[in-house]
């Protein structure tokens, strides 16, 4: 018992070795005082059941329990575990090229890097690519690397590897780097990238616009939700916009967005940019939401009947920007596209609500133009959107319409 105990001291000790020497030329001052804070083996365990958990959390459970088994017969840290520890904090501080230089000191003393390890560092270079060009080139050459020798990379890994090179390669590079982990028998699951070479272009582009929210949006609030869009996706918008357009009997138009997103696993640019203008109305901000979807036209997208329902819906709700609302009715009609009751009862009763008989003129004017266009409104389906408003406001938008039909 006595020899036992013995051997396990002996190894903890080595294991502390190891850390010292891994963390001894840390440059960063926080980073140093916390590594130096962990002064002897049962601080260095406590520390590992924390990144061991860390990685759990974040669906690396079967990476955790590969890179923390034991080796010996007393259950001390094996160690890479030790040396992708320091790895994992470097990376988490955006300290990369320290983490480089931890990896490479992991190599030149014989230790094998696990698949935690690789994950760590591979997600390292891509999501700090911004700091330095050369770090898309590690991340790839790394992947590349796990792959050789037969470890299947976390998604996670493989999504920030492909929005580094998306934002900041070309889509011939974007393409290599594809070809490449196809020969080597890498085949993204079903709900990460898969991008055929058709919609390539278009793909980089979508993941291209989902760094530029989250690095230049000012607005805190809005950062947050793009930086959620960034890891979760917009699935739920895209879900209610093709319900939506069901709905209003545009097929056609689910079928467009649908199809490259089934193929590329990617939200197609229109339920992006139209996501961005609802967050901006959901926030209030309408001025924001107007200039997003001015961004929108500049960028070639076009908008959907969709998203002109929420844009001219979320218009009305600001008296300074009635005027808009009105033209982006009108510019829908004339791209071809039949708003629904509720959008253009939304624009009527934006003037009906200002209780003025220039505005209610501007009303009737603007029905009449509506009706020149071939298109008249259903004064029916317009009372049932009008439900649950006071009378006199049902009163007077049903006013601006009828006084047109009947004429």
């Amino acid at each position: 018992m006595e020899d036992t105990n013995c051997c396990a001291d002996d190894l903890k000790n080595r294991v502390m070795k190891v850390f010292e020497e891994a963390t001894k030329d840390c440059e960063d001052k926080v980073l140093k005082e916390m590594f130096d804070s962990i002064g002897d083996y049962d601080s260095l365990n406590k520390f590992a059941i924390q990144m061991y958990n860390l990685l759990a959390n974040f669906g690396q459970a079967n990476e955790a329990k590969e890179l923390f088994r034991p080796l010996s017969v007393p259950a001390v840290l094996p160690d890479v575990a030790v040396l992708t520890m320091v790895i994992l904090v470097y990376a988490h501080a955006s300290k990369t090229k320290a983490a480089l230089k931890a990896y490479q000191h992991m190599i030149a003393t014989g230790v094998t890097p696990t698949s935690a390890t690789y994950n760590a560092l591979i997600t390292a270079f891509a999501e700090d690519s911004s700091s330095d060009s050369s770090f898309v080139g590690y991340a790839k050459k790394y992947f590349l690397e796990m792959l050789d020798k037969g470890m299947k990379p976390h998604p996670g890994c493989y999504i920030s590897v492909f929005d580094a090179i998306a934002c900041r390669e070309s889509v011939d590079k974007a393409k290599e780097f594809l070809e490449q982990i196809k020969a080597k028998g890498f085949t993204p699951v079903n709900y990460l990238y898969r991008f055929e070479e058709r919609h390539l272009t278009e793909a980089v582009k979508a993941i291209r616009l989902y760094s530029d929210l989250v690095n230049n949006t000012t607005d805190k609030d809005l950062r947050k939700v793009f930086c959620k869009w960034r890891i979760r996706g917009l699935k739920k918008e895209a879900l209610r916009m093709f319900h939506a357009l069901a709905d209003d009997g545009d097929v056609d138009e689910v079928k467009d967005i649908l199809r490259p997103t089934l193929e590329t696993g990617v939200e197609s640019m229109v339920v992006i940019h139209t996501s961005i203008i609802k967050a901006y109305l959901n926030a209030g901000k309408t001025k924001g939401a107007l200039e997003a979807y001015r961004g929108m036209l500049a960028a070639g997208v076009a908008p959907n009947s969709y998203t002109y329902t929420v844009l001219i819906k979320g218009l009305t709700t600001d008296p300074n920007f009635f005027e808009d609302a009105k033209k982006c009715l009108l510019e829908m009609m004339d791209k071809g596209k039949r708003p629904n009751a509720a959008t253009y009862t939304a624009v009527i009763e934006a003037f009906a609500r200002q209780e003025d008989k220039a505005a209610e003129e501007e009303g009737k004017d603007l029905v009449w133009v509506m009706m020149s266009k071939g298109f008249v409104p259903n004064a029916k389906a317009m009372r049932q959107v009008l439900k649950e408003r006071p009378t006199d406001v049902i009163r007077r938008v049903m006013n601006i319409v009828l006084s047109k039909l009947k004429g």
